[in-house]
């Protein structure tokens, strides 16, 4: 087997109360073919101290603090720039995963010919109540067209979520892909949507393996007019990935 076969950025900022519980869901994995590399954008909590003993702990954890907080595209970037594994996926610092959250992803790619693996979630609140419904499991394999469209659906077990993903490391490398540090939302539907349209087949797989916290006060929980910029932005950059890359294919003809 290839060494860190999968490579987990997990981003924090202010997670203390959280980041031990995420970081132990890791850590319980029943594949341990992987790496794992923290970025803390500049916490102000007790953050950065946890991390660091998980670190000293286990010598597959790699951490990384930026010295200015620039928000989760940056840290996501950072974490791109360290990782060493055929495959890349991420978590946040304040939600977790289920024991066989690496193997699923793991599995998949190793017997399909794909270019992306998903799974399911449960949306949770604080108290733990789950908000969606889980449903049967479901499979699939879908080119370019139906995973855009699942990517920019604003219901469903895909959506524009990074954490619910994995991907190829070579094609996000290869094609400079990365989140765009403009955007405090959408900035990971924007990355799912660039990276569909150089990559050929993606395998949707909705069993729940992923545990999203909503939390109160979180960016996505407010309303804000820069939020609401930052939509429209995000559709406009949707927009021209999709516009290009159906250029390149007329082309190519």
């Amino acid at each position: 087997m290839v060494k860190n076969k999968l490579s987990i950025i997990m981003t924090a900022y202010n997670v203390a109360n959280y980041i031990s519980s995420s970081i132990d869901s890791v850590v319980a994995q029943t594949n341990q073919n992987f790496n794992l590399i923290i970025v803390d954008d500049c916490s102000t909590d007790q953050t950065q101290k946890i991390i660091r003993l998980y670190e000293k702990k286990y010598d597959w954890i790699s951490v990384v603090c930026h010295t200015k907080n620039s928000g989760v595209s940056a840290a996501r970037n950072t974490g791109l720039s360290m990782a060493n594994g055929e495959l890349v996926t991420f978590i946040d610092g304040d939600d977790w995963v289920e024991p066989d959250y690496v193997d699923h992803f793991l599995k998949i790619f190793n017997d399909e010919d794909v270019d992306m693996v998903t799974c399911g979630f449960f949306n949770q609140n604080e108290n733990g109540k789950v908000k969606n419904k889980v449903a049967k499991r479901q499979t699939s394999i879908v080119g370019r067209d139906e995973v855009i469209k699942q990517i920019i659906k604003m219901t469903g077990t895909v959506m524009g979520y990074t954490w619910n993903k994995a991907y190829v490391r070579s094609i996000i490398e290869e094609n400079n892909l990365g989140f765009q540090t403009d955007l405090d939302l959408m900035e990971d539907q924007v990355f799912n949507v660039e990276y569909a349209t150089v990559a050929r087949k993606f395998y949707l797989d909705n069993v729940p393996l992923y545990h999203y916290i909503s939390r109160k006060g979180s960016i996505t929980q407010k309303f804000a007019v820069e939020n609401v910029r930052d939509v429209g932005v995000a559709r406009m950059k949707v927009y021209k990935a999709i516009r290009d890359s159906t250029r390149k294919e007329k082309d190519q003809i």
